[in-house]
């Protein structure tokens, strides 16, 4: 277990479950895995989320839900996508324009 006050510097490999209380911060992509668990902030490149995430998420490329996923936090990333069936309670804040509709552009 990585606790609250723990930092890894490096890479971390093995056989098994490791439980992370804490902030991740890594410069290439990040996945946590169906039966993973992850209570801290993650900073990564890319995110891919299957299993649990209770914390903040900061990617410099997109942030992906599976549906598998169970996430609570805020999502800050260049795309967030979140698949139906994911359970989510989050907020996501990202800068991005939305299409107006037809209609929309034609009451401007």
């Amino acid at each position: 277990m990585v606790g609250p006050a723990s930092k890894v510097v490096g890479s971390v490999a093995g056989d098994g479950s490791l439980r992370i209380e804490g902030s991740v911060q890594i410069s290439g992509d990040a996945q946590v895995a169906a039966d993973g668990t992850l209570e801290g902030n993650l900073t990564a490149a890319s995110v891919d989320v299957a299993g649990n995430l209770q914390g903040d998420v900061t990617a410099r490329g997109p942030i992906s839900i599976q549906k598998t996923a169970s996430v609570r936090g805020e999502l800050r990333g260049s795309e967030v996508s979140i698949e139906p069936g994911a359970r989510v309670s989050v907020r996501i804040n990202n800068d991005f324009e939305l299409e107006l509709s037809p209609a929309a552009k034609m009451r401007r």
